[in-house]
């Protein structure tokens, strides 16, 4: 059974559905149908005091997908988390196989969560196993139940979704990436440039080695370009994605710099943390994903200033798309955004 990936931001909620058929090298793949649609501005900011509108903007976004997009033979529903609802961290513990660490991870991961431990649903995945120290890596990776409960409702609120999958977005972003690079381990990173929160994944030897999650989001350029060109919001919108003229482009470039600055400072502070293991980690490549990665420039601006190169991720490249139902430009176009959603719905596995 198909499952429907839906990635629901501050701004936007996004969906895709795949067809999925085979398994491994025989595995095909072909985009069956996506769809945005606007959220509430500042509603999924607040969880803690509304939990109820929340909910219910989610199940009117997810419902509407469904029926606008064409998804009604998509029964399961997979969303992700990220924020301060949960915490991803890489962790040492002793050697033992991935049956047997749930059973003993609540133990080791007590000492890095700051919630009591029966308020959070706690998962991990081994990284690597030293079998002479007796020790492994794990990436642990802790979820308020209150939250994840919270989505689970929404999703029954619809009337014509199963929930599925509760992820996270960095990861969900990582399934896309393994997808389109099956056999790669190549040392790259993911960022994906959301519109309050950017999330970075460091990726080591083909596994995500570490996640940062930093509060730059894309949202601070339009803010600034508003500010400095007395110009409304969609028209501030507009000048950073390049659909408009900016009326003073040397201004509007220099906004952009700006916060860029503030995401480079972001990944310094990201590889901070890999090379306390790994001295001489260096990425070969950088792939952009989220709203951001269509800022006008931007891609360009990074490579110069991190000196490899650094792409923008669109995962309907690596797909069977049928020309008479989906156009490329706007597949191109979109992609990016919806990097996190199909690696979301790339989970068919899942399903029970």
């Amino acid at each position: 059974m198909p499952v429907i990936g839906f990635d629901i931001g501050t701004y936007a909620a996004k969906a895709v559905l795949l067809s999925i058929k085979g398994k491994g090298r025989n595995l095909s793949v072909a985009l069956d149908g996506l769809g945005l649609a606007q959220m509430p501005l500042g509603i999924m900011g607040q969880w803690e005091e509304q939990p109820i509108p929340a909910r219910r903007a989610m199940s009117v976004a997810m419902a509407s997908l469904v029926k606008l997009a064409k998804l009604r033979h998509g029964r399961f529903a997979a969303l992700s988390l990220s924020g301060d609802t949960m915490i991803i961290k890489k962790i040492s513990m002793p050697t033992t196989t991935q049956k047997e660490l749930r059973a003993t991870l609540a133990l080791e991961a007590e000492q890095y969560i700051p919630y009591p431990i029966n308020e959070v649903i706690i998962d991990g995945h081994i990284l690597a196993t030293d079998e002479q120290r007796g020790q492994m890596s794990v990436l642990l990776v802790a979820a308020r139940k209150e939250v994840v409960n919270n989505y689970i409702q929404a999703v029954n609120m619809t009337k014509i979704l199963k929930p599925n999958v509760i992820d996270v977005d960095s990861l969900a972003l990582f399934n896309a990436y393994d997808f389109a690079h099956p056999d790669s381990r190549e040392n790259v990173i993911l960022m994906d440039l959301g519109a309050s929160l950017t999330h970075i994944t460091v990726i080591q030897d083909g596994q995500p080695s570490s996640i940062k999650e930093e509060n730059v989001g894309c949202q601070r350029i339009t803010d600034d370009i508003e500010d400095a060109f007395g110009v409304s919001q969609e028209e501030a919108e507009a000048i950073k994605l390049g659909a408009q003229a900016a009326p003073n482009p040397t201004e509007a470039a220099a906004i952009v710099e700006r916060v860029a600055s503030n995401w480079v400072a972001a990944i310094d502070r990201a590889l901070e943390t890999v090379r306390v293991e790994n001295p001489d980690y260096s990425p070969a490549r950088y792939y952009l994903a989220g709203g951001g990665a269509l800022i006008k420039g931007l891609a360009e601006n990074f490579t110069n200033s991190l000196g490899v190169p650094v792409e923008v991720f669109n995962p309907f490249r690596y797909l069977k798309i049928n020309p008479k139902k989906f156009d490329q430009a706007y597949l191109d176009y979109i992609g990016p955004q919806m990097a996190v959603s199909f690696g979301l719905a790339i989970r068919k596995e899942e399903v029970r």
